[in-house]
């Protein structure tokens, strides 16, 4: 069986190693990829160069997906992830650190399956981050299917 795949799609590079850190933890041999704007996680989905070769770059099972970015923010991604209708099926989840109070149900809307806001201490957004690849990625492997929310 393939080692699944997780899209961080996150700016600031630290919460990015971060993540990674804690996903690799919670799912040992789990892939994760990071684009580091919402312009390139769009280009690595719809694979256009540098991104063309789908074993080098698979699709992942799973993006975990920022909403405050320059230029293409997350909204944009959710946006264009519609837009592809169904050709990427993997779910959405948001990790923010947005406490506007309309981000959550905005993003739920263009098809985020999760919202959760980013903790502020290293220990909890490992806690957050390992239960996020728990329920959207061990559980599609068992043939489980988490609820939305």
């Amino acid at each position: 069986m393939i080692d699944p795949t997780l899209l961080v799609i996150e700016d600031a590079r630290d919460h990015a190693l971060l993540v990674r850190v804690a996903a690799r933890r919670a799912l040992p041999g789990l892939d994760v990829r990071v684009a580091g704007d919402g312009r390139e996680a769009i280009a690595y989905l719809s694979g256009t160069p540098p991104f063309r070769d789908r074993r080098s770059h698979p699709l992942p099972d799973l993006i975990v997906l920022d909403l405050l970015m320059p230029d293409v923010d997350g909204f944009a991604v959710l946006e264009w992830v519609r837009e592809q209708k169904g050709a990427i099926r993997c779910p959405i989840v948001v990790l923010t650190s947005s406490v506007h109070s309309d981000h959550e149900s905005k993003s739920l809307e263009l098809g985020a399956v999760s919202f959760h806001i980013k903790p502020a201490d290293i220990d909890s957004l490992g806690e957050t981050v390992r239960e996020i690849v728990g329920r959207w990625i061990e559980s599609r492997s068992s043939g489980e299917l988490p609820a939305a929310g």
